[in-house]
């Protein structure tokens, strides 16, 4: 979803220099959402306080990427649930069809499903995880204690805050932070957050 973004910037940070997204999602932070029914609700969020920054080129840009994507993979794969920009903020709400157009559309990892299935999936839960209690760490327990349960999971390779449609129980421990019972906050360093296996993030919930 940042990339959206940023190359979309990138076009009007040129321009300037030549010349002269289904259901609301409440985010002050790029936020990915994963609903019960599968579908994906993403938030971008990206400062637009430049003054060669255009909205109308942005709109066009994003539009433009959609419905070449759309084109594909049809007209229900992908869709824009809102852009605005407002006191120098630009946000973009996008839904889509599930787990993999996202994937596809972004070009990172996301899956979601139970705990056995991401296992047989090839994912090998390779991580210290910590106990999530109240929407708060209660200590942290090994990967036998979360792959022996059928409890939901979210695995993702984005520094993004991430929502789930449940409450958390574990989190792997490296790079996360609570910010409610069913949000995670990622920060992932800038020099691995680029989709390697290493940087997978799980989120496990009921």
């Amino acid at each position: 979803m940042k990339k959206i973004f940023s190359i979309g910037l990138v076009c009007l940070m040129i321009a300037g220099l030549l010349t002269g997204c289904g259901k609301s999602l409440d985010a002050d932070r790029d936020t990915v959402y994963v609903q019960k029914k599968g579908t994906v609700v993403s938030a971008a969020i990206a400062d637009f306080d430049k003054d060669y920054y255009d909205e109308e080129e942005l709109k066009t840009y994003i539009d433009e990427r959609v419905e070449n994507y759309q084109n594909e993979h049809g007209k229900d794969s992908v869709s824009i649930d809102e852009f605005s920009v407002e006191e120098g903020v630009a946000k973009l709400m996008i839904k889509y069809k599930g787990c993999e157009e996202y994937e596809d559309f972004n070009e990172v990892t996301l899956f979601s499903g139970t705990v056995p299935q991401a296992l047989a999936e090839g994912f090998d839960f390779n991580a210290e995880f910590t106990e999530i209690e109240d929407g708060k760490a209660a200590g942290t327990i090994g990967k036998e204690q979360v792959t022996d349960t059928d409890a939901k999971v979210i695995i993702l390779s984005e520094k993004v805050d991430v929502k789930v449609d449940g409450t958390i129980q574990y989190v792997s421990s490296k790079y996360t932070t609570m910010k409610a019972k069913d949000t995670v906050s990622i920060q992932l360093p800038e020099e691995v957050a680029d989709g390697e296996e290493s940087t997978l993030v799980y989120v496990v919930y009921q």
